[in-house]
């Protein structure tokens, strides 16, 4: 991996999101480095098919199994916010030991938890705009993504956000 490749890694909601809309395929277009822990690979959440995962894993998804001491970062993360669920401890705990890393979440608490230890943070509505910049798929089906989002009462993007991304993208 080059280093100045920017290491995104993904919390459940996200990936859940990006699957619904379609656009797990063209993650690997983006310049990035895609990385999911494994405790929310294996997490009951993400019911992917070994084909999404594969198109994933294909598409250069790493898995990070944590070692010990990001483990036990993460407990004193969870001990410290003990509304957090472990498998936001384990996100957070990697995109902090990682250099030059965002952390793609849908989760409120745990973006505002990130926010304070100073962590980059960003949700689906940032992927759409790099895969818009980075011209990695087609417009319309960007459109789509967000129509598909708009109509889940299940994805939590306040409209106004998902109208002003459907408004830069024209």
């Amino acid at each position: 991996m080059s280093a100045s490749r920017l290491v995104v890694v993904n919390d459940a909601s996200c990936l859940i999101d990006l699957r619904k809309a379609q656009l797990l395929h063209v993650l690997a277009r983006l310049p990035h480095h895609f990385v999911v822990p494994f405790p929310i690979r294996q997490s009951e959440l993400l019911d992917f098919t070994a084909q999404e995962w594969r198109v994933l894993d294909d598409g250069g998804m790493e898995t990070f199994d944590l070692p010990a001491e990001l483990v036990g970062r993460a407990l004193t993360v969870r001990a410290r916010y003990p509304r957090l669920s472990a498998n936001d401890a384990f996100v957070l705990a990697t995109a902090e030991a990682r250099d030059r890393s965002v952390l793609l979440t849908g989760d409120s608490l745990l973006r505002r938890v990130a926010e304070d230890r100073g962590a980059r943070v960003h949700g689906v509505l940032w992927v759409i705009t790099e895969l818009h910049v980075a011209r990695a798929c087609d417009v319309e089906q960007l459109r789509e993504a967000l129509s598909i989002w708009s109509a889940d009462r299940s994805v939590f993007l306040p409209d106004r956000l998902i109208q002003e991304t459907r408004r830069r993208l024209r």
